[in-house]
């Protein structure tokens, strides 16, 4: 009998129930790093969206490294209560690391994400405004490419070793670009980028690993869409109800 060394490998999609950039991206991945380089605080929205479908559709826990205090445990509390979704066992899974200078960034990522992982098992990892810390003044340029790229390449292996579905933002809303050269490091460690553009009607999806893209139209919070106004379960098609810059 022959005997298979390779173990099995979970192929799992994750969805952000926004039906317009699901078409498009056909969902997050296991083992797969996906960037968000938005300049549109909807982002943040979809972020919290992706982190209480990762809980409820998968029963794990995710693992949110926070570097530029993007968490919004309130945020999640609405969504959870539009979705009929208990906020308390939501929020009692995700593991949260907050960081405030570059080095304590780089301690999270390299000494203690994949420790994490292992003990939490989580379906999912954020790592958001992962450049923001990197921007510092003070810092070398130099330094900020070498650490920035240490803290991506632990985080590329973490996602393939242990399966996890990773998201990636580049910088807060309103904070500087990196320079290109952070950019294009962010750009090639990842295996699926998202650019998020605000444009005049609407916010620009775009894959530009693929030339695709898609303008969306989100509703606002407090405005409902047809189906949840019929009373049809509102885990469904249309899902343009997401908060707007939460």
């Amino acid at each position: 009998m022959q005997i298979l060394d390779e173990q099995l490998v979970r192929e799992r999609t994750l969805r952000s129930t926004v039906q317009t950039l699901d078409d498009l991206t056909g969902g997050l991945r296991s083992s797969q790093v996906t960037l968000f380089d938005s300049d549109n605080g909807y982002v943040s929205s979809i972020l919290h969206m992706l982190c209480i479908q990762a809980i409820s559709q998968f029963d794990e826990e995710v693992v949110w490294i926070d570097g530029g205090n993007a968490i919004d445990p309130y945020a999640i509390s609405s969504m959870c209560k539009r979705l009929r979704l208990d906020k308390r066992e939501i929020l009692s899974r995700v593991n949260v690391s907050r960081a405030f200078t570059a080095y304590q960034l780089v301690a999270l990522i390299d000494e203690k994400l994949e420790e994490q992982v292992e003990r939490s098992a989580p379906s999912a990892v954020i790592v958001t405004s992962i450049t923001d810390m990197f921007l510092d003044k003070d810092m070398k340029w130099m330094e900020s490419h070498q650490l920035l790229r240490r803290c991506l390449e632990d985080i590329s292996r973490v996602t393939k070793e242990h399966e996890t579905i990773t998201v990636l933002t580049d910088r807060t809303q309103n904070q500087l670009r990196p320079s290109p050269k952070l950019s294009t490091l962010l750009y090639e460690h990842a295996d699926q980028i998202v650019q998020m553009r605000t444009k005049r009607d609407g916010v620009l999806f775009r894959l530009p690993k693929e030339d695709r893209e898609i303008v969306f139209s989100p509703v606002p919070w407090n405005q409902m869409t047809l189906d949840e106004f019929k009373g049809e379960d509102h885990i469904g098609k249309d899902r343009g109800h997401l908060p707007i810059g939460t």
